[in-house]
């Protein structure tokens, strides 16, 4: 096997001589055809690094070309609701408001005045139409500066502006009728009957001014109970609050 292998080698080595001399007695003689090519060797080493090369210069800056802005697109759907954030530091100071009025001096001595509680002690019946005349204080043991308000033939006159409330009783035999009256205003009126004797009551609460008249009327057939020691006849009234 050795042995061929030379005799290859050796073969080959005069093939490529002859190769090279024909070619050239040919062309010498008569211009002769170019031989044919040989084998390509093999491949060499690769070849070591090279020295780095010098930097290079800087390339120019790039421009950004933007654009022309878009439409506006549709509006969302809105979000959930965030945390609640912390609380903020106060706000500065506002601007002081305008002086109010002047109130009224407080007097203690005339926080009560604004009640009254009075019955009827009168032994001839009342007139129709014509206001019922409350003219015994119900309570006469208190102190003057807590007996209240005091009423004209049975009639209130207001002094102070504001909110009343206003109840009265009386007693009568078979019918009675009864109005309150503001002024020559009848505010309401209430009827009731019975076989024997009865005993009508009511209530209101009223708006007044300074000088509006409050009193209880009679009114149609009414028999009212006559007696003086009796307090079966009664008109009562009292501040609720002032609206000066």
């Amino acid at each position: 096997m050795k042995l061929a292998l030379q005799w290859l080698s050796c073969g080959t080595a005069w093939l490529l001589l002859l190769v090279c001399i024909v070619p050239v007695d040919m062309q010498s003689c008569t211009g002769g055809i170019p031989g044919i090519p040989g084998i390509p060797g093999t491949h060499g080493p690769n070849g070591r690094d090279g020295v780095k090369g010098e930097k290079g210069d800087p390339g120019e800056g790039g421009q950004p070309n933007r654009g022309q802005k878009g439409v506006a697109g549709m509006r969302g759907p809105p979000g959930r609701p965030g945390m609640k954030g912390d609380t903020g530091l106060p706000g500065p100071a506002g601007y002081p408001g305008q002086k109010g009025q002047k109130g009224r001096a407080f007097n203690p001595s005339n926080k009560q005045k604004y009640v009254f509680s009075y019955k009827r002690a009168i032994s001839n019946a009342a007139e129709k139409n014509a206001p019922i005349n409350f003219n015994r204080v119900i309570l006469p043991e208190l102190e003057p500066q807590f007996q209240g308000e005091t009423l004209v033939n049975g009639t209130f006159q207001c002094t102070i502006k504001g909110v009343y409330f206003f109840s009265f009783h009386v007693s009568a035999k078979t019918r009675v009728c009864l109005k309150l009256m503001k002024g020559s205003e009848e505010q309401f009126t209430l009827c009731d009957s019975a076989d024997g004797f009865l005993v009508t009551s009511g209530s209101a609460v009223l708006d007044l001014e300074v000088g509006d008249k409050i009193s209880v009327e009679l009114t149609g057939r009414t028999t009212m109970v006559v007696s003086q020691s009796s307090t079966s006849h009664s008109f009562t009234g009292f501040l609720i609050f002032p609206t000066f």
